[in-house]
């Protein structure tokens, strides 16, 4: 940290193995994240972001060049707000699933159905089929709940109650987007999550990632494939259940032997699933306070020695202690300055508190013009 003059590489090598950013808020860790992608697809990686607070919705402008422009593309569901204007971020390309290519296995995992109930998936499976011969594929997810509404029968009244659940994912739309439009060599696809609720975007998640997985193990994609998880503890909770979690713990378990390899990120690695965080051998620790927090990193990485976690909590902005495959020795470095836009960062109270207080007396001030104005011309009429 404090020979600037120093640079400090991390061996692309120790990218066969998982790796973990955390830190608090605040610290850095998505800006750090973002020097890394930088850094990967340099490298020719593919990389999937999934990216809750639109962090790297601007990887895509460089300062310096035109590099990234072509190389990074975001993608948003058609019921996103985003975080973002569209007209800020540039080209967005659009996330969504069609109803009718989800299998009956699909919609009972989605709806929590459990595998023993098999009259309630069978009326579901029976229904998708009458709806499908008198529609083609062409039905929707009202039109099976119609279908269901229709139906006399007990089990199809049991089904509804679990199908219904699927109206809250905002994500079907009128095709599938191909896998293969956001797996591609030296490219990275930023999965824009901002503004869905949490229920939408981990099913996002899980259908992202299971497909993504899918077509590794069936080398159906011939290259690695970084996924880049914000927000980790949303996703893969230590406690809680969520639809991601399965599919996450099994790329941190079986991922690697194909290719698939996890970039978890986190301002609470104690509400990560321990697993999961055991799995991953290489970790960037940027300033960690909390006491439950730094004893999660010391769980989770051998590497990490009583002294590198008395220095955590005393951490600038943007420092780092980098334990794991991706280093030779425990190292503590300062994250050099990106070359692309950064849009995780908080914003300029204090500037964004002026403009406030500016736009308060503008307002007051004419307010009183105002009121001048009506009481001269209340004086003209009496006058006159």
């Amino acid at each position: 940290i404090n020979r600037v003059d120093v640079p400090v590489s991390i061996s692309i090598r120790g990218f066969r193995r998982h790796m973990a950013i955390l830190a608090q808020t605040g610290a850095g860790k998505s800006y750090a994240a973002g020097v890394l992608l930088e850094e990967l697809l340099k490298k020719g990686a593919t990389a999937i972001v999934l990216d809750p607070h639109a962090d790297h919705v601007f990887l895509s402008r460089s300062k310096s060049s035109g590099f990234y422009s072509k190389r990074v593309t975001v993608f948003r569901t058609p019921e996103s707000s985003g975080r973002y204007n569209a007209a800020d971020i540039g080209s967005i390309s659009t996330y969504e699933i069609k109803f009718s290519d989800l299998s009956v296995d699909d919609i009972a995992t989605i709806c929590g159905i459990e595998e023993r109930w098999t009259n309630i998936i069978s009326a579901i499976e029976n229904t998708i089929k009458r709806v499908r011969d008198r529609m083609g594929d062409s039905y929707g997810l009202g039109d099976l709940i119609k279908a269901l509404e229709s139906s006399d029968n007990e089990d199809c009244m049991r089904a509804l109650k679990y199908v219904r659940k699927l109206q809250r994912i905002r994500v079907f739309g009128d095709a599938t987007t191909n896998i293969l439009n956001i797996l591609k060599p030296k490219h990275i696809s930023i999965i824009d999550l901002s503004g869905l609720d949490d229920e939408v975007s981990d099913y996002i998640a899980f259908k992202l990632l299971s497909d993504t997985f899918n077509i590794i193990r069936s080398q159906r994609y011939s290259y690695p494939v970084f996924i880049v998880i914000e927000e980790a503890h949303r996703f893969v909770p230590n406690k809680e259940s969520t639809l991601s979690k399965s599919i996450i713990k099994r790329i941190a378990a079986e991922g690697r032997k194909f290719g698939l390899f996890l970039i978890i990120i986190s301002q609470r690695p104690s509400k990560i699933d321990p697993d999961v965080l055991s799995q991953c051998n290489s970790q960037m620790i940027l300033r960690i306070t909390n006491p439950e927090d730094q004893e999660a990193v010391r769980v989770s990485s051998e590497r990490m020695s009583e002294d590198l976690l008395r220095d955590l909590p005393g951490l600038n902005v943007g420092e780092a202690v980098i334990v794991g495959e991706v280093v030779k020795a425990p190292v503590m470095v300062r994250i050099r300055p990106r070359e692309t836009m950064e849009g995780g960062a908080d914003i300029d109270v204090v500037s964004k508190l002026a403009e406030a207080s500016r736009e308060a007396e503008e307002s007051e001030k004419r307010l009183v013009e105002r009121v001048d104005e009506e009481r001269k011309h209340i004086k003209e009429l009496i006058e006159g």
